[in-house]
């Protein structure tokens, strides 16, 4: 009977050993220090996808300005047309002496006298050409400045599409690493539920074991 207690009080011990050993694992090193890499790497993306919002935002502004100065061009345009299309107006309404002060306040170095009155009409047709050479010639300037300022709002919103892009990406490695973060966390609880059962199991065998090295030790006493 002494044998068999020994020996049942030797399983007991040996099966508590192992449990002990096996169940005493928790959170390993590795799998923290994989978490707060995974954080650490989230937390930087995000504070990426804050700078290139605030990148945007300071493009769509600049797109703004760029539009109120093209809206302005183009108006421009307007004012110096209708200002062209007035001034010949106001030249058919000359008279002689008004077409020379005209021409000679253009061209002070060469002085127009009173001119033929068959010259009249050439005159007249000549002061509307150079009225409408003049508009031509701001409109010109104001349209090469309509391109420049299009060519600048392209090439911003290729910026912006160039930064939501990027944005769309760090979005996708923060799904990626969150994904891994769910994964590995839901191993870790596997891993974790088994160790409970094996602690719950190594609870049970340190009460057996206890009731039987009581029991025992009773026994004996009362044997001898």
């Amino acid at each position: 009977m002494k044998k068999a207690v020994l020996l049942i009080l030797a399983v007991i011990v040996g099966a508590y050993i192992i449990f002990d050993k096996v169940s005493d694992a928790g959170l390993s090193k590795e799998f923290l220090q994989k978490q707060d890499s995974l954080v650490q790497a989230v937390d930087s993306m995000k504070l990426d996808l804050v700078q290139d919002s605030i990148k945007i935002d300071s493009l769509i502004l600049v797109d703004v300005q760029l539009q109120d100065k093209l809206a302005y061009a183009k108006s421009h345009v307007k004012t110096v047309t209708k200002f062209v299309d007035s001034s010949k107006a106001a030249i058919d309404t000359y008279n002689e002496k008004e077409i020379i002060t005209f021409f000679n306040n253009r061209y002070p170095t060469d002085t127009v006298t009173n001119p033929l009155p068959l010259a009249q009409p050439v005159l007249v047709s000549t002061a509307k050409d150079l009225a409408e050479l003049d508009g031509a010639k701001q409109i010109i300037t104001i349209k090469d400045s309509v391109i420049a300022l299009t060519e600048s709002r392209v090439s911003g919103k290729d910026s912006v599409i160039s930064v939501y892009i990027k944005k769309e990406g760090t979005y996708r490695n923060i799904m990626t690493n969150q994904d891994l973060q769910i994964k590995d966390w839901k191993n870790q609880y596997q891993t974790l539920y088994l160790q409970n059962q094996k602690l719950k199991f190594k609870n049970k065998i340190t009460k057996i074991g206890a009731g039987i090295v009581v029991g025992g030790l009773v026994y004996l006493m009362v044997a001898k």
